[in-house]
């Protein structure tokens, strides 16, 4: 995984990431973009209530909700 191809919301939540969350990141990245591999591990990572907070904000910034 390659931080500069990252978006800067990904890098952010990649450097918050506990050190295993990140290698399964990086792990995701093989199959997946960088940024949905950060994700996808992030909000595996997180309890329902701030998956859900995430969710809510990354729509937000999408769509302009």
């Amino acid at each position: 995984m390659n931080p500069e191809n990252l978006s800067a919301a990904a890098l952010r939540l990649f450097n918050q990431l506990p050190a295993d969350v990140q290698r399964q990141a990086v792990n995701l990245s093989e199959e997946l973009s960088e940024d949905e591999a950060v994700y996808l591990a992030a909000l595996r990572s997180m309890p329902e209530k701030e998956r859900r907070q995430l969710l809510f904000e990354l729509s937000r910034h999408k769509w302009g909700l």
